[in-house]
């Protein structure tokens, strides 16, 4: 055998193991939350999504774990199917319903603090943050709010894992929807 037919050979030994090592890499596993509605009652108001902002560490694709008070870290295999300010509004929009455009309607704004996984003593929770600004319809963002505050809910997560914590996350955005039509309700 000559050198250049060796060379030949491990060149393609070589193409054949990476395209074998590309060909069985397993790509992320994409999560997106509950949008089924927890409940139909909307509590006689009727709310808008209008603008969502995300904090900066929420604006990676990847869903966010909590390891102690300063440091973090993201599920390495695991991500959001879209941003998270797009499956904020979509899930925000499928708990509040659809306004009647006969309706008066308020519209919310927002900052989404924290959505993530927070790992402790008793085990791993769910949390997320909000800030809310609720305006009525048709008033300038730059006015003062009707109502603004800020929502913290935090939640155990059963099974410790990207699709557990998912869940988790749904259910606590579910709890704020909640707690925003009752507050919303309360404004008269």
């Amino acid at each position: 055998m000559n050198v250049t037919h060796f060379k030949h050979i491990c060149l393609a030994l070589a193409v054949v193991g990476l395209a074998a090592g590309c060909a069985t890499a397993p790509g992320p596993n994409l999560y997106t939350l509950n949008m089924t509605p927890a409940s139909g009652d909307s509590g006689g108001v009727q709310i808008a999504v209008g603008r969502l902002r995300i904090s900066e560490a929420l604006q990676n694709k990847r869903i966010l774990i909590k390891k102690s008070p300063t440091e973090i870290e993201y599920y390495a295999a695991a991500q959001w199917a879209a941003g998270l300010d797009e499956l904020l509004a979509e899930k925000l929009g499928a708990e509040f319903g659809q306004p009647d455009p006969a309706g008066a309607t308020c519209v919310l704004s927002g900052t989404l603090l924290a959505f993530e996984q927070i790992d402790g003593a008793t085990g791993a929770e769910a949390h997320v943050r909000f800030a809310v600004e609720i305006r009525k319809e048709g008033t300038s963002y730059y006015s003062p709010p009707a109502l603004a505050k800020t929502y913290d809910v935090r939640l155990p997560v059963a099974e410790p894992t990207a699709g557990g914590v998912v869940r988790s996350l749904s259910e606590c955005l579910e709890q704020v929807a909640r707690e925003i039509v009752a507050d919303t309700s309360a404004l008269g």
